[in-house]
């Protein structure tokens, strides 16, 4: 379900005033700090799999203004273009994937020697500073990179009329 945006959001972060945020904001940014802690952990301790193989996990994105449009990459590892699901609204986009992979060595038939099974599930859901136009988004997955490029609504000409004083 995508959330719409408020008219009053403030869609930049001020640090030194913590209550311009509205309490989803600050849940948010609290969602965004623990998964950044939670990524960090993973790659010090170089957990296998991280911390459970079938938690939900969320990609590292980077998000890039490029003046007429946004741009999104996203790490989808071992995922498949079919099993990824966008959601895009006028103010944020949601990534889903799920990818299930089985290995198997040897004959099932005389008994297992080897079978491996792999699961990974993906979310996340990224607020948009500014309003961008969901019919033109395109999304191209390659080398486990998702790519989405978001244009940006052109804000409405400003119309102006000279009006004679009598």
């Amino acid at each position: 379900m995508i959330r719409r945006r408020r008219d009053d959001e403030l869609a930049t972060r001020d640090y030194w005033a913590p209550f311009s945020w509205s309490p989803l904001s600050i849940l948010e940014e609290m969602d965004r700090m623990f998964d950044d802690l939670r990524m960090g952990f993973e790659n010090y301790l170089a957990v296998p799999g991280g911390f459970g193989t079938t938690a939900l996990r969320a990609p590292a994105i980077d998000l890039i203004d490029e003046g007429n449009e946004y741009k999104l990459h996203a790490e989808m590892p071992g995922i498949k273009k079919e099993d990824i699901n966008l959601e895009v609204g006028e103010d944020e986009i949601e990534i889903s994937a799920e990818s299930k992979e089985e290995k198997k060595e040897g004959d099932e038939k005389k008994g297992y020697i080897r079978r491996e099974r792999r699961y990974s599930k993906f979310y996340r859901r990224i607020p948009l500073p500014q309003p961008i136009n969901p019919d033109k988004v395109e999304a191209e997955l390659k080398d486990g990179v998702l790519t989405v490029k978001l244009p940006k609504i052109s804000p409405p000409e400003k119309k102006t009329k000279k009006v004679g004083v009598k």
